[in-house]
Parts: structure tokens; C-alpha cells; sequence
């Protein structure tokens, strides 16, 4: 389908299906077509050819980039929203205080709309969309922008849930965590048209983004099991000694460890009597700009190159 609005061509010939348990990932800057893909997707703007085919069963729900502060407070508004959606009161108030807790909303449920930090107004803006549960089509326009880092990692896990129960995703994004973590299939816009699609065997090729960890060891015999026990040990990128406090006997030691073996790696050091100090997920390993600009996943830049390739890209010139 393709889209105008005005004199500008906005959507050229974009084909997408999205499957039954299925998320992709929109990526492109700004002005690329990606929210108002999203609107054509939602029903709020009709294409000017082509044709759209909506899933037979389930809702379509949508989260706009940014919630309008509107004069009610978070909880009047998320009723009204839900009550327009028609769900039963009683799985309605429920509903709004699950998400509620698990989003860290707290009292700006009682707070008016336009009272709101843009990251609560966010919060809002998500639960709204959550409200009628896993059973459709999920529309995100940068679902985890303003948001604290334990409301996106709330956020990334309940939709894990919700696409492993069948759910059909579509979000807009500029953060690599929904990519690592939910993506099946990126979809790179630029200037309304398909620049590259990225399947999850490309984006695994960028490699697992990687944990630190930091822990304590008291005792050298202890330490003497933990070095025993890394031997060949797979998933541990690095592991080495940060500080040895002779005073009383105590080994702090600094871990890096593929994602997928952190909480293998985290129980060997707790079965070895070593306590964790903290847990640190890492920066991703997907470059961001790179991909916006229709790059391989799995090709790395260095920072000064990934500065250079956005000041060239802001100034309009051309990659050789």
C-alpha cells in the first residue's frame, strides 16, 4: 500500500505481514514513515492504494507516539478507555491495577493528565493499549521512550509473554532492547520506502548483548572453587579480579557473560558461597545508526565512525 499526505509521498509500496506470535521492529529516522505506518495499520488513516487485511480475530491496539494531556487523571482516563473498549468493570479495575503495579505507577493514578512527567504520561499511554490483554495486534509507536529502566524491562518482559501466547506486534522504536529481545523481523524505512528487512537469523549474527557482574568471595578457598570452576566454563566472555582486601580475606570479582548464561553463571557463584554485588546489563551490540542506514547487523562501528556516519546523515550527504 502506499500513502500521501498533502504533496508528500509518505508510504511507497510497503508490503508487511506480520504473523500469529510475531513481532517486528520499525526502524528509520525521523520523518521515515514509521508512524504514520503505524496509523494506517491502527485504521486511523486509510491508504491511498493497496489494500489492508486485518486479523479475524482479536483487537487492535495502539499505543501513539506520546498521549495527549487530556483533562482527566490517569485513572479516569484509563476507565473511560477501557469502558469504550468494552470491557467488564470488574476485569477492567483489575486490569488497571496489574498493569498499574507493574509499570510503577503508584499515586499519578490519582494525578491529572497534564500533572504528569512525560514518562508517566507514558506509562498511561501503555496501559491504555494493554488494557483488553494478549489477544490481537499490537501497534507501539516508541513504546519505551521517557521511560525508567525497570518500567522498560517490565515492559519487554510482559510483551515476551503476550507474543508467546500469540500476539501479533508492530513497534516503532530507536533503543536496540526491543530488537535484542522481541524482534523477529526488522523492517529499515527511509523516505516512506522499505530500505532492508532484517530476519532474526541477521540480527543474532550482531551477537548476544552481554552481562556484567560483580561479585564478592570470602576466603581464598572459595576463590579456589570459583577458579576451578571457570575452567573452559562457556558463556563467561571475561572474568578477572577487580580488587583483592587483604584486610579481611575478601575477593571482589568483575564477571562479563553472554545473556544466556547469566543466571547459570550467577548460581555457580552463589553455590560457591560467593555473594552477588550487583547485575549490569550491557550496551547492545547492534549499532543503531548503522542499522538505520540500512547496514548488516553484525557490522560494528567504532563510536568516532558511528559519530561521523549521524553528523553526515543530518547534513543530508551520501554514504559511499
Amino acid at each position: 500500500m502506499s500513502k500521501r499526505l498533502g504533496d508528500v509521498q509518505v508510504l511507497n509500496d510497503i508490503h508487511l505481514e506480520v504473523g500469529q506470535g510475531e513481532c517486528i521492529v520499525l526502524v528509520g529516522r525521523n520523518g521515515s514513515g514509521k508512524s504514520t505506518l503505524l496509523r494506517v495499520l491502527a485504521g486511523m488513516l486509510l491508504p491511498d492504494s493497496g489494500s489492508l487485511r486485518k486479523p479475524s480475530h482479536g483487537r487492535i491496539m495502539y499505543a501513539l507516539d506520546g498521549l495527549p494531556r487530556l483533562p482527566f487523571t490517569s485513572r479516569e482516563y484509563l476507565w473511560e478507555m477501557g469502558r469504550i473498549r468494552g470491557i467488564r468493570p470488574e476485569i477492567l479495575r483489575q486490569r488497571i491495577g496489574e498493569l498499574s503495579e507493574l509499570l510503577f505507577v503508584g499515586t499519578a493514578l490519582e494525578q491529572n493528565l497534564p500533572q504528569l512527567s512525560k514518562g508517566t504520561l507514558q506509562k498511561v499511554n501503555l496501559i491504555q493499549a494493554l488494557l483488553p490483554g494478549p489477544d490481537g495486534v499490537l501497534l507501539l509507536d516508541e513504546p519505551l521512550s521517557g521511560l525508567d529502566v525497570p518500567a522498560q524491562e517490565a515492559i519487554v518482559t510482559l510483551l515476551r509473554q503476550w507474543k508467546q501466547e500469540g500476539s501479533q506486534i508492530v513497534t516503532a522504536c530507536h533503543e536496540p532492547l526491543l530488537i535484542d529481545r522481541l524482534a523477529d523481523q526488522v523492517i529499515v524505512l527511509q523516505k516512506g520506502t522499505v530500505l532492508r528487512r532484517w530476519s532474526q537469523e541477521d540480527l543474532l549474527q550482531a551477537g548476544e548483548p552481554a552481562v556484567s557482574i560483580q561479585s564478592v568471595m570470602e576466603g581464598k578457598e572459595q576463590s579456589s572453587v570459583i577458579d576451578a570452576l571457570l575452567v573452559e566454563q562457556p558463556g563467561i566472555i571475561t572474568c578477572h579480579r577487580s580488587m583483592v582486601r587483604q584486610d579481611d580475606d575478601r575477593e571482589v570479582w568483575n564477571w562479563k557473560v553472554s545473556r544466556s548464561s547469566a543466571d547459570r553463571i550467577i548460581g555457580m557463584i552463589l553455590a560457591a558461597g560467593g555473594s552477588i554485588v550487583s547485575v549490569q546489563p550491557e550496551e547492545s551490540r547492534l549499532n543503531m545508526e548503522g542499522l538505520m542506514e540500512g547496514w548488516h547487523p553484525k557490522k560494528v562501528m567504532g563510536r568516532e565512525a558511528a559519530e561521523n556516519l549521524s553528523s553526515i546523515s543530518r547534513a543530508g550527504g551520501d554514504l559511499q
